[in-house]
């Protein structure tokens, strides 16, 4: 089923215009722009569903790299701290990945496992 107060939302943000629920007959278009067709805002759906998986995936790439940052501290690997991260290379690796995909983000997306920090004794 076509959104179309999503599809506005996205490709007309700066429109005013007000709809009941999803049904475009009901479409009332307060801007100075043409209003959009139905044919037209149709065919934006597959895109429009693109944009959103490409967004979520940046969400989530975002995310995962928040959550390593700490892996990036000096103090973490300096081995002149006890304990200290063995495994940083691992999570460079991790987080090369995954900025790839927050940069260039795609519709499905396949995260790689993050590693699990080993610890000097």
């Amino acid at each position: 089923m076509i959104n179309y107060p999503q599809i506005l939302s996205i490709y007309y943000a700066g429109s005013q215009w007000a709809m009941s629920g999803n049904d475009y007959s009901t479409l009332k278009w307060f801007s100075d722009t043409t209003k959009p067709t139905q044919t037209e805002l149709d065919a934006l759906a597959t895109s429009t569903d693109d944009t959103l998986a490409k967004n979520a995936c940046k969400k989530e790439a975002s995310d995962l790299l928040y959550a390593t940052d700490w892996t990036t501290i000096p103090d973490v690997v300096n081995t002149a701290n006890n304990p200290y991260l063995t495994n940083q290379a691992e999570f460079i690796t991790y987080r090369n990945t995954v900025r790839g995909l927050a940069v260039n983000p795609v519709a499905n997306p396949t995260f790689p496992t993050v590693p699990t920090a080993q610890w000097s004794s």
